[in-house]
């Protein structure tokens, strides 16, 4: 048998040589979010979102916070405690402009 004819004959072997290859692989999700959680998301960014405006809001949500002790929104999804505490932190900054 020749050197080419081995190779093949050993490709055909293997399980992978058989499956077309997966060009993207698929969206891992983390993990959902029970309806508790997504109700404190939802009023946590409609809050800063009202009084900071878009972009001040979502850097502020998404920036790890000293004072907060880890991100806004994650600690605001958490628990109520979390939303309590993210919440009085947005209402201590100062309101977006209405200018922009």
């Amino acid at each position: 048998m020749s050197a080419g004819a081995s190779d093949a004959a050993s490709a055909a072997e293997t399980p992978a040589a058989s499956r077309p290859r997966r060009m993207f692989r698929p969206a891992r999700v983390a993990s959902r979010l029970s309806g508790d959680e997504v109700a404190r998301e939802g009023r946590i960014v409609r809050i800063a979102f009202d009084r900071l405006g878009s972009e001040a809001a979502r850097q502020f949500l998404n920036t790890p916070h000293a004072a907060l002790g880890g991100r806004p929104l994650e600690l605001a999804t958490a628990s109520p405690a979390g939303a309590e505490a993210v919440e009085r932190a947005i209402a201590a900054l100062p309101r977006a402009s209405a200018s922009k």
